[in-house]
């Protein structure tokens, strides 16, 4: 088996990781593999899993031997899917988060489950973009401060706020750092209460709400 990334989600964006990042996959997790993505990963040598991606990442992150990266290639928000979980004994759960205390971003779209997902374009922007430091690849403009930046730049009241940021591990491929989900994961239950969490890269991101309540956070 090669590499030591995570990918959880075997669709098109998990497809083009395999496809961007040859020889550092190790694994690929997802609950309905199609046949493309089968010959991909026989192909590359990668273990494919057919599970459930929070079922598979909660043990993995659990354990001693992190992968290097973790790749979110799914239409969830997974850090905070898999924060409810791993703080469901100390009574967490997911609250909606209020737009008006959000940065003013170009594009702003509520999700079914009370998240926000919000993007400093205003367009669609090419799958492949290299995530340039200075300028917009599609318009040739300053992007000014990353977003991941002006989401931990937030001090709304009565919230705390966690971001997760996403590094580009090849054009259009995001991954996030074992080791930064865990620490989020203590903040939040050495801290109780009501938290932004996000994950996000210079220009997109998703914030979702949780809650934990402060009397059981030692728990």
């Amino acid at each position: 088996m090669q590499g030591d990334i995570l990918v959880i989600g075997g669709g098109r964006f998990g497809k083009l990781a395999l496809e961007r990042l040859p020889g550092r996959v190790a694994t690929v997790v997802e609950p309905q593999p199609d046949k493309g993505l089968e010959a991909l990963a026989r192909g590359q040598g990668v273990e494919l899993i057919q599970a459930q991606g929070l079922d598979f990442l909660a043990p993995v992150l659990s354990g001693e031997q992190l992968p290097s990266w973790v790749v979110p290639a799914l239409p969830r928000h997974l850090l905070h899917d898999w924060l409810l979980n791993e703080l469901a004994p100390q009574g967490a759960c997911s609250v909606e988060v209020p737009e008006t205390i959000l940065p003013p971003i170009a594009s702003v779209f509520k999700g079914d489950e009370g998240q926000v997902f919000l993007s400093l374009a205003d367009f669609l922007c090419p799958d492949d973009c290299p995530e340039p430091t200075k300028l917009c690849t599609v318009t040739g403009k300053p992007r000014g401060e990353p977003l991941y930046e002006r989401l931990m730049a937030m001090d709304p009241p009565g919230w705390q706020v966690a971001v997760l940021r996403s590094h580009q591990l090849a054009p259009g491929v995001g991954g996030c750092l074992p080791s930064e989900m865990l620490q989020i994961k203590e903040q939040i239950k050495n801290q109780g209460g009501a938290w932004l969490v996000a994950t996000s890269c210079r220009c997109h991101g998703v914030v979702s709400g949780l809650s934990l309540p402060e009397n059981t956070q030692h728990a």
